[in-house]
């Protein structure tokens, strides 16, 4: 049985081969109160539609979850002023969905395009233009993230994440990908392990307080929430933040051990001064001097160790 052909890569010029010329969506928007028959859009029927924008839902399953506010004010100011020139991609609403839920006979999930609707909806339109497609999951993973790479709107994460969703979900391979974004196998790679970075590092990465690079570099570091907050606080380049990682991996492999004869009297010291100080402590002791070690993971515990040792 031959596999059908995949859209990935395809794109929306590809898929939105009906759509009505800008100038001839507009003008085909209804002006006046809609009859009972015109309020519903039958989903069976593919192409350029008019439908009311409360039939239309957010994919859950949407790649790009973060959007510029500044930038969607801006298309509420244009869609208020001339209206949705430009169809969204829509597909019926999966009948898994309406299995769940009575109400949601004769409703649209939205393909590509929600900053649009996002926008309809705050600029108060009632009605928009929608093509719709017969679309599979797949699919419509595929477009949303093919569509949103190439348009630079997703964030490192979110491409990520994106990525692994078609491995994870429907097996597609890093070349398979690759080839269908127009990017290398080694950037979609690279972008994967950063689903591997702390939670704190992946915020600051989002947010744009790092960038991919100082993310990269964090990814080889022994600690890499140390890193990430020492590049925050000291605003480090990338390059930068390469030095700090060799210099670390240097440090960590001379760190000193505790002696294996450490006797009880020493591990009773370590236990109190480490329950006292919240860190790790250890002494090699040797008759008659020795020295004691106190590991931090952060910069935040330095800072209070310091600040306590100063009150004392």
């Amino acid at each position: 049985m031959t596999k059908p052909p995949s859209k990935l890569g395809r794109g929306l010029s590809a898929l939105m081969e009906e759509i009505t010329p800008p100038e001839q969506v507009k003008k085909s928007v209804p002006q006046e109160p809609a009859t009972q028959k015109e309020q519903t859009a039958t989903p069976n029927t593919l192409g350029v539609q008019i439908v009311w924008i409360d039939k239309l839902e957010r994919n859950p399953d949407q790649p790009r979850r973060h959007f510029n506010k500044a930038k969607l004010e801006e298309l509420t100011r244009s869609i208020k002023d001339k209206g949705v020139l430009q169809p969204i991609l829509v597909r019926p609403l999966p009948k898994s969905i309406k299995l769940k839920d009575a109400k949601k006979k004769d409703r649209f999930q939205i393909v590509a395009g929600e900053r649009r609707w996002q926008a309809a909806v705050s600029a108060g339109l009632e009605k928009m233009p929608v093509l719709v497609r017969d679309l599979s999951d797949r699919e419509v993973l595929e477009i949303g993230v093919v569509e949103n790479v190439q348009r630079a709107d997703l964030n490192p994460i979110e491409e990520a994440m994106a990525y692994q969703a078609l491995k994870d979900q429907f097996g597609r391979k890093q070349e398979d990908i690759a080839q269908a974004i127009g990017k290398s196998r080694s950037h979609v790679a690279n972008c994967m392990r950063l689903l591997n970075l702390p939670e704190l590092t992946r915020d600051y990465l989002v947010n744009g307080k790092i960038t991919s690079g100082h993310a990269r570099a964090i990814l080889a570091a022994p600690d890499p929430i140390a890193l990430t907050e020492v590049i925050v606080d000291k605003h480090l380049s990338v390059r930068e933040a390469e030095k700090w990682v060799r210099m670390a991996q240097r440090s960590s492999q001379k760190t000193v051990k505790a002696p294996k004869n450490n006797d009880a009297d020493s591990r009773f010291i370590e236990k109190q001064l480490s329950d006292h100080l919240g860190l790790t402590v250890r002494l090699n002791h040797k008759n008659p001097n020795g020295s004691m070690t106190i590991k931090y993971k952060t910069l935040r515990q330095l800072d209070d160790l310091i600040a306590r040792l100063r009150k004392s």
